[in-house]
Protein backbone atom coordinates (compact mmCIF):
# COMPACT_ATOMS: atom_id res chain seq x y z
CA UNK A 1 0.00 0.00 0.00
CA UNK A 2 1.19 3.23 -0.82
CA UNK A 3 0.22 6.38 0.60
CA UNK A 4 -3.35 4.71 1.26
CA UNK A 5 -3.83 2.98 -2.38
CA UNK A 6 -3.66 -0.60 -2.65
CA UNK A 7 -1.27 -1.72 -4.70
CA UNK A 8 -1.77 -5.25 -7.11
CA UNK A 9 0.85 -6.95 -7.81
CA UNK A 10 0.44 -7.52 -11.15
CA UNK A 11 3.23 -9.99 -12.13
CA UNK A 12 1.20 -12.37 -9.50
CA UNK A 13 -1.92 -11.42 -10.97
CA UNK A 14 -1.02 -12.40 -14.55
CA UNK A 15 0.41 -15.64 -13.13
CA UNK A 16 -2.14 -16.53 -11.48
CA UNK A 17 -4.13 -15.74 -14.97
CA UNK A 18 -1.99 -18.06 -16.99
CA UNK A 19 -2.38 -20.88 -14.35
CA UNK A 20 -6.10 -20.79 -14.40
CA UNK A 21 -6.20 -20.66 -18.18
CA UNK A 22 -3.79 -23.76 -18.15
CA UNK A 23 -6.06 -25.84 -15.34
CA UNK A 24 -8.89 -25.39 -18.12
CA UNK A 25 -6.87 -26.32 -20.95
CA UNK A 26 -7.26 -23.36 -23.15
CA UNK A 27 -5.21 -21.52 -25.31
CA UNK A 28 -4.48 -17.74 -25.00
CA UNK A 29 -6.49 -17.53 -27.97
CA UNK A 30 -9.73 -19.71 -26.92
CA UNK A 31 -9.71 -17.17 -23.72
CA UNK A 32 -9.24 -13.76 -25.78
CA UNK A 33 -12.39 -15.21 -27.83
CA UNK A 34 -14.73 -16.12 -24.68
CA UNK A 35 -13.89 -12.64 -23.37
CA UNK A 36 -14.11 -10.26 -26.46
CA UNK A 37 -9.86 -9.56 -26.84
CA UNK A 38 -7.11 -10.69 -28.69
CA UNK A 39 -4.94 -13.45 -27.60
CA UNK A 40 -2.38 -10.24 -27.51
CA UNK A 41 -4.00 -8.83 -24.51
CA UNK A 42 -4.10 -12.22 -22.80
CA UNK A 43 -0.35 -12.27 -23.09
CA UNK A 44 0.03 -9.00 -21.92
CA UNK A 45 -2.42 -10.15 -18.83
CA UNK A 46 -0.09 -13.16 -17.93
CA UNK A 47 3.10 -11.77 -18.25
CA UNK A 48 2.37 -9.21 -16.14
CA UNK A 49 2.41 -5.94 -18.58
CA UNK A 50 -1.07 -4.76 -18.60
CA UNK A 51 -4.23 -6.18 -16.37
CA UNK A 52 -7.49 -6.71 -17.74
CA UNK A 53 -10.28 -4.06 -18.03
CA UNK A 54 -12.09 -3.70 -14.90
CA UNK A 55 -15.33 -4.61 -16.70
CA UNK A 56 -13.97 -8.17 -17.64
CA UNK A 57 -12.70 -9.30 -14.14
CA UNK A 58 -15.72 -10.32 -13.65
CA UNK A 59 -16.68 -12.58 -16.32
CA UNK A 60 -12.88 -13.87 -16.53
CA UNK A 61 -13.45 -14.61 -13.08
CA UNK A 62 -16.77 -16.56 -13.70
CA UNK A 63 -14.81 -18.30 -16.72
CA UNK A 64 -12.22 -20.05 -14.14
CA UNK A 65 -14.76 -20.11 -11.11
CA UNK A 66 -12.96 -17.96 -8.68
CA UNK A 67 -14.08 -14.96 -6.99
CA UNK A 68 -12.71 -11.69 -7.23
CA UNK A 69 -10.67 -11.26 -4.18
CA UNK A 70 -8.90 -14.45 -5.23
CA UNK A 71 -8.19 -12.48 -8.17
CA UNK A 72 -6.79 -9.53 -6.88
CA UNK A 73 -5.09 -11.36 -4.44
CA UNK A 74 -3.51 -13.51 -7.65
CA UNK A 75 -4.28 -17.32 -5.61
CA UNK A 76 -7.04 -19.24 -4.45
CA UNK A 77 -7.42 -19.30 -1.12
CA UNK A 78 -9.21 -21.91 1.42
CA UNK A 79 -12.35 -20.92 2.92
CA UNK A 80 -10.75 -20.49 6.20
CA UNK A 81 -8.38 -18.23 4.66
CA UNK A 82 -11.16 -16.24 2.52
CA UNK A 83 -12.44 -14.18 5.35
CA UNK A 84 -8.77 -13.03 6.37
CA UNK A 85 -7.83 -12.28 2.91
CA UNK A 86 -10.55 -10.35 1.95
CA UNK A 87 -10.36 -8.34 5.18
CA UNK A 88 -6.79 -7.54 4.47
CA UNK A 89 -7.93 -6.60 0.58
CA UNK A 90 -10.63 -4.22 2.03
CA UNK A 91 -8.44 -2.35 4.44
CA UNK A 92 -5.33 -1.99 1.76
CA UNK A 93 -8.07 -0.25 -0.76
CA UNK A 94 -9.78 1.51 1.69
CA UNK A 95 -7.40 2.93 3.77
CA UNK A 96 -6.45 3.06 7.92
CA UNK A 97 -7.76 6.71 8.29
CA UNK A 98 -10.94 5.96 6.28
CA UNK A 99 -11.26 2.71 8.55
CA UNK A 100 -10.92 4.85 11.50
CA UNK A 101 -13.25 7.91 9.60
CA UNK A 102 -16.22 4.64 9.93
CA UNK A 103 -15.44 4.27 13.85
CA UNK A 104 -15.25 8.04 14.36
CA UNK A 105 -18.80 8.04 12.71
CA UNK A 106 -20.07 5.19 14.38
CA UNK A 107 -19.35 6.56 17.64
CA UNK A 108 -20.80 9.36 17.22
CA UNK A 109 -24.24 8.02 15.85
CA UNK A 110 -23.65 6.16 19.21
CA UNK A 111 -24.21 9.26 21.40
CA UNK A 112 -26.43 11.31 19.59
CA UNK A 113 -28.70 7.92 19.91
CA UNK A 114 -28.36 8.36 23.68
CA UNK A 115 -29.04 11.44 23.84
CA UNK A 116 -32.34 11.26 21.75
CA UNK A 117 -33.22 8.10 24.10
CA UNK A 118 -32.75 10.23 26.83
CA UNK A 119 -34.68 13.80 26.07
CA UNK A 120 -37.73 12.57 27.70
CA UNK A 121 -35.81 11.34 30.97
CA UNK A 122 -34.50 15.36 31.45
CA UNK A 123 -37.90 17.10 30.48
CA UNK A 124 -40.01 15.14 32.53
CA UNK A 125 -42.21 16.56 35.20
CA UNK A 126 -40.64 16.71 38.88
CA UNK A 127 -43.65 14.98 39.64
CA UNK A 128 -43.34 12.05 37.28
CA UNK A 129 -40.87 9.55 38.51
CA UNK A 130 -40.90 8.22 34.32
CA UNK A 131 -41.84 10.29 31.34
CA UNK A 132 -44.89 9.52 30.07
CA UNK A 133 -46.41 8.48 26.43
CA UNK A 134 -46.65 11.66 25.08
CA UNK A 135 -46.34 12.27 21.58
CA UNK A 136 -42.74 14.15 21.83
CA UNK A 137 -41.59 11.34 23.88
CA UNK A 138 -42.71 8.70 22.05
CA UNK A 139 -40.78 10.53 18.55
CA UNK A 140 -38.03 10.54 20.80
CA UNK A 141 -37.79 7.16 21.41
CA UNK A 142 -38.76 5.98 17.92
CA UNK A 143 -35.79 8.30 16.69
CA UNK A 144 -33.35 6.44 19.21
CA UNK A 145 -34.85 3.49 17.88
CA UNK A 146 -34.17 4.31 13.80
CA UNK A 147 -30.47 5.25 14.81
CA UNK A 148 -29.65 2.19 16.34
CA UNK A 149 -31.46 0.41 14.12
CA UNK A 150 -28.44 2.47 11.60
CA UNK A 151 -25.63 1.71 13.80
CA UNK A 152 -25.98 -1.66 13.68
CA UNK A 153 -26.43 -1.80 9.92
CA UNK A 154 -23.32 -0.26 9.64
CA UNK A 155 -21.21 -2.06 12.41
CA UNK A 156 -22.48 -4.60 10.15
CA UNK A 157 -21.68 -3.65 6.45
CA UNK A 158 -18.88 -1.65 6.67
CA UNK A 159 -15.69 -3.32 5.72
CA UNK A 160 -12.93 -4.98 8.54
CA UNK A 161 -15.26 -4.60 11.48
CA UNK A 162 -12.55 -5.71 13.41
CA UNK A 163 -9.57 -3.39 12.08
CA UNK A 164 -12.12 -0.59 12.29
CA UNK A 165 -12.72 -1.01 15.88
CA UNK A 166 -9.02 -1.04 17.23
CA UNK A 167 -7.86 2.33 17.50
CA UNK A 168 -6.80 2.76 21.29
CA UNK A 169 -7.55 6.31 21.20
CA UNK A 170 -11.08 6.49 19.79
CA UNK A 171 -12.16 3.54 21.43
CA UNK A 172 -10.69 4.85 24.92
CA UNK A 173 -12.35 8.09 24.47
CA UNK A 174 -15.52 6.85 22.89
CA UNK A 175 -15.86 4.82 26.48
CA UNK A 176 -15.58 7.75 28.43
CA UNK A 177 -17.77 10.03 26.76
CA UNK A 178 -20.62 7.48 26.82
CA UNK A 179 -19.76 7.22 30.67
CA UNK A 180 -19.93 10.79 31.27
CA UNK A 181 -23.30 10.98 29.75
CA UNK A 182 -25.02 8.71 31.29
CA UNK A 183 -23.33 10.19 34.51
CA UNK A 184 -24.48 13.71 33.71
CA UNK A 185 -28.37 12.31 33.01
CA UNK A 186 -28.51 10.48 36.17
CA UNK A 187 -27.27 13.11 37.76
CA UNK A 188 -29.57 15.09 36.29
CA UNK A 189 -32.51 12.81 36.85
CA UNK A 190 -31.98 12.07 40.57
CA UNK A 191 -32.00 16.45 41.07
CA UNK A 192 -28.48 17.81 40.09
CA UNK A 193 -27.38 20.49 42.56
CA UNK A 194 -30.12 20.25 44.89
CA UNK A 195 -29.57 16.96 45.67
CA UNK A 196 -26.06 17.46 46.66
CA UNK A 197 -27.05 20.10 49.31
CA UNK A 198 -28.70 17.00 51.32
CA UNK A 199 -25.95 14.79 51.29
CA UNK A 200 -22.75 14.89 53.64
CA UNK A 201 -19.13 16.05 52.40
CA UNK A 202 -18.00 12.29 53.07
CA UNK A 203 -20.85 11.02 50.45
CA UNK A 204 -20.10 13.53 48.20
CA UNK A 205 -16.17 12.11 48.04
CA UNK A 206 -17.52 8.67 48.19
CA UNK A 207 -19.97 9.20 44.84
CA UNK A 208 -16.88 10.66 43.45
CA UNK A 209 -14.68 7.82 43.87
CA UNK A 210 -17.06 5.43 42.62
CA UNK A 211 -17.74 7.73 39.45
CA UNK A 212 -13.91 7.87 39.02
CA UNK A 213 -13.80 4.06 39.32
CA UNK A 214 -16.30 3.71 36.74
CA UNK A 215 -15.07 5.83 34.62
CA UNK A 216 -11.58 3.85 34.77
CA UNK A 217 -13.37 1.03 34.30
CA UNK A 218 -15.08 1.67 31.28
CA UNK A 219 -12.17 2.78 29.83
CA UNK A 220 -10.56 -0.35 30.74
CA UNK A 221 -12.60 -2.21 29.44
CA UNK A 222 -12.80 -0.57 25.52
CA UNK A 223 -9.26 -0.46 25.66
CA UNK A 224 -9.04 -4.07 26.34
CA UNK A 225 -11.28 -5.06 23.50
CA UNK A 226 -9.32 -3.14 21.61
CA UNK A 227 -6.14 -4.57 22.01
CA UNK A 228 -7.87 -7.82 21.48
CA UNK A 229 -9.09 -6.80 18.31
CA UNK A 230 -5.85 -5.92 17.37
Amino acid sequence: MEGGVFMIDVKKVGAFISECRKENEWTQKQLGEMLGVTDRAVSKWETGRSLPDIGLIEPLCGLFGIRVSEFLAGKKMEAEAYQKETDELLINAIGEHQLYGFQIVIHLLTVIALLVFSIPFLIRRETQWLPGLETENLLCWMAAVVLTGIIWYLDKNLPARKYRASNVWIEAAGGAVLFCILMGIDFYASGGGRALEQVTAAEKLWAAILAAAGLIFTVAVRIFGCRTRK
